[in-house]
């Protein structure tokens, strides 16, 4: 309480001693008035006087305040005696609280210096009791070592004793120094005997040792760089010979010679694949020369042998090893290397090393391995078959040595027609036999294979465009009333020679399908498609005659339509028809002496089906419209339908093979003599097999002259409505032009005011009304 007493009559004092300082009168004498005095141009003695009365007027003011303030004043400096009072106490208890923290830390700092001391000789002792134990484990293991024969569990107690041996205290500890030593040498000649029986035991295809090694490995923790050493090792081997391979030496005879040297004293640090090795080389060796042909024989040798057997036994170590390392894996053992890995890993570096070596070759070496791709993928091809596909090679491993091979294919190819402007069967010949060689080589390979057949494509075009120059087009080449002329001889010729070349290329295809079938892909496809060119040649020269052929048949029959006799009630002659007599020599005649030379029979027969089935059309289109008609006229022309049988024969031998047409002709036979009543019995729509079209014109010929027939009425000449009818084929047409017909005749009875129809009119319309309800 006198504390705080004291406090509040501090601040009393200073608000007070404040409070006097804001009063002061305005008019006392402060430091600038001096200043600014003294520098006036007043006098000293002025001066003075001046400074004197404002003094004595301070002083004035001065004892006036305190007069005016004196019970404050002394009220103030009752409270100042009191709060100096409560100070000179607290600065007693301060005291008081100081000496007590004094000796409270003495008494602190005391037992904390004792716990310090010792804590500190407690973890020396922690310290010396665990070199203790460590030493004591470390002698324990290591008399372990020495009494254990086994290296599996001596690789065990050195994978206990890893730790130890690095430990840097017991380095400097004086009686485990010769102990460290021996497990420091045991633990190194324990690396080099697993590192010797791992590849031994890869050699001999011996899985248990190759597990052991491993596991051996696993305890030293020296796995994966064991294994990263071990593929380094196939590869260095695989590089150098290569090298050797390279360099055109046979080295399927020099790795015999090092297949009996230990893996400790190979030149390619431990390998243990067979045959591995290199030629032994001195200074001053004078090198061996070769020829060409036998640096690419020895190359060929090599190479064939470094892939199909020397890369092969690699692959068949590596299995083994991922064999190995799944089986530690089921007995619980971990390593940082997955089994699965491993082959990648291998079969990559293989591919790069490969991939580089090519690269990197000479450019005779590079020269060889293009214009060899074949016996390159050969053997390729061949080690990953005998691998069962478990390591395949990049398709893109090759790809830089296939423009070079296909370049040589396409010059041995050229070279077959180079300087031959009318190629005949032996330019054929030696063309298929060179393709065959190239493409039969090229088939281990689809991707090759399409190559080598888009070059054959290309080289074919070529032989079907000199043959294309050499045909003959114009009326000389098309004429068929005689034998044949030059023209049309030499475009026999080539389209034998085109046909020949066709046949050549699929007994080719058929030769090497069974080689197709290893090589999947479009190369087959390819060139069959391409034989569609020779076709639209030997289709081009055919055409022109088969285009006069058709033009002279329907010529004569169209000649039918000026046969005597066939309006008469009795049959002037037994046998066929003048026009079809004419027929049946022309077509015989023609075909014999312009169709039959060309060997490309399947070409003909279809020539033949097409010319039959248009001359059976043409036949059909005159037949309906021949009026007037009598009763023997109609049994003429049954027979003639029979005759167009036996003049069709050189076309096509079997006539039930073209079909409709065929079956249409013999039912024509039988409706040629057919009452009306039994014409419009006929079945109309699209099962009919008589259009419904040939009925109704065959109906105008029973009709009077008066219902004329549809291109009488529209003043056509027959010839006309025959080319009319070919180039209309939609059935509603034609159903059209004869409604044209049977209109007129209607408005012409109503005109001229006729009180009965044709009987033939009424039975006509029924049946066009059937027709074109079908075909709507």
């Amino acid at each position: 309480m006198v504390v705080a007493a004291t406090a509040a009559d501090m601040v009393g004092t200073k608000s007070m001693v404040n409070s006097q300082k804001e009063s002061t009168n305005p008019t006392t004498l402060d430091d600038d008035d001096c200043i600014a005095l003294a520098n006036s141009h007043l006098t000293i003695g002025l001066q003075i006087q001046k400074l004197s009365k404002r003094l004595q007027n301070t002083t004035e003011e001065l004892h006036q305040q305190v007069r005016d303030k004196h019970s404050a004043l002394i009220q103030q400096a009752t409270h100042a005696g009191r709060f100096d009072a409560a100070l000179s106490v607290l600065a007693d208890d301060v005291e008081r609280v100081r000496a007590t923290g004094h000796r409270l830390k003495s008494q602190v700092d005391t037992q904390y210096q004792l716990v310090e001391n010792q804590t500190r000789v407690l973890g020396r002792l922690h310290d010396v009791s665990h070199l203790l134990r460590s030493a004591g484990t470390l002698l324990t293991l290591t008399a372990k070592l020495k009494s254990t024969k086994d290296v599996l569990r001596q690789a065990e107690l050195h994978f206990e004793l890893g730790q130890l041996i690095e430990d840097t205290e017991l380095k400097d500890i004086e009686f485990i120094q010769q102990e460290r030593a021996f497990v420091i040498s045991s633990r190194q000649k324990i690396r080099n005997l697993t590192q010797m029986q791992l590849f031994a035991g890869l050699k001999e295809r011996n899985q248990t040792k190759v597990v052991n090694s491993l596991k051996i490995f696993i305890n030293f923790n020296t796995l994966e760089k064991s294994l990263d050493n071990l593929l380094t090792t196939f590869i260095t081997d695989m590089e150098q010979s290569l090298k050797e391979c390279f360099a055109g030496n046979d080295i399927s005879v020099l790795n015999k010679s090092d297949a009996g040297r230990s893996p400790t004293h190979s030149s390619s640090s431990n390998s243990v694949k067979s045959g591995s090795g290199s030629a032994a080389r001195g200074p001053g060796k004078t090198p061996q020369l070769t020829t060409t042909q036998n640096f690419r024989a020895k190359f060929w040798k090599s190479l064939h042998w470094l892939l199909y057997d020397e890369l092969f036994e690699s692959c068949t170590q590596i299995k083994l090893l991922k064999t190995a390392l799944e089986q530690i894996n089921q007995f619980g053992y971990t390593s940082e290397s997955s089994e699965q890995c491993i082959p990648q890993r291998f079969w990559k570096r293989v591919q790069d090393l490969i991939r580089k070596s090519f690269d990197e070759c000479p450019q005779h070496v590079t020269q060889t391995l293009q214009e060899g791709l074949s016996k390159l993928l050969t053997s390729a091809r061949g080690l990953e078959q005998r691998l069962n596909s478990e390591f395949q090679f990049n398709n893109e491993l090759f790809a830089p040595l296939e423009v070079g091979y296909v370049s040589k294919c396409a010059a041995n190819l050229k070279a077959c027609l180079a300087g031959i402007d009318l190629p005949g069967n032996e330019t054929v010949d030696n063309f298929i036999r060179v393709a065959s060689t190239e493409l039969s080589a090229a088939l281990i390979d689809a991707r090759l294979t399409n190559s080598i057949a888009n070059v054959f494509i290309a080289c074919g075009k070529e032989l079907c465009t000199k043959l294309e120059a050499q045909i003959k087009l114009g009326a000389d080449s098309k004429q068929v009333v005689d034998l044949p002329n030059l023209q049309q001889q030499q475009n026999t010729q080539l389209a034998n020679v085109l046909y020949y070349y066709k046949d050549s290329v699929r007994r080719m295809l058929t030769d090497l399908e069974i080689q197709f079938e290893k090589a999947p892909g479009s190369a087959k496809q390819n060139i069959a498609k391409s034989l569609e060119q020779a076709d639209l040649l030997i289709s081009t020269i055919l055409q022109q005659i088969m285009e006069s052929i058709i033009t002279a048949i329907s010529i004569i029959i169209l000649s039918m339509h000026r046969e005597p006799g066939l309006n008469t009630e009795r049959l002037s002659t037994t046998g066929p028809s003048m026009y079809m007599k004419e027929l049946q020599e022309f077509v015989s005649r023609s075909w014999s002496h312009h169709i039959e030379l060309y060997d490309d029979k399947q070409m003909t027969t279809k020539c033949g089906h097409e010319l039959a089935k248009r001359c059976i059309e043409l036949f059909i289109h005159n037949v309906c419209i021949l009026r007037p008609l009598s009763s023997a006229g109609r049994q003429r022309l049954k027979q003639d339908c029979l005759y167009m049988e036996q003049a069709l024969k050189p076309l096509c031998v079997n006539f039930a093979e073209l079909g409709k047409p065929a079956r249409l002709l013999r039912a024509m036979s039988l409706l040629i003599v057919n009452s009306p009543q039994e014409l419009v019995k006929q079945t109309v729509g699209e099962d009919s097999l008589v259009p419904s079209y040939i009925v109704l014109l065959l109906l105008f010929g029973h009709a009077s002259p008066e219902l004329q027939s549809p291109h009488t009425t529209a003043n056509w000449t027959n010839e006309r409505l025959i080319e009319w009818l070919d180039g209309h084929t939609a059935e509603r047409e034609k159903l059209e032009l004869i409604s044209g017909a049977l209109q007129r005749y209607r408005d012409n009875a109503r005109r001229k005011n006729i009180q009965h129809y044709d009987e033939i009119y009424p039975m006509m319309v029924d049946y066009f009304e059937q027709a074109l309800k079908a075909i709507t």
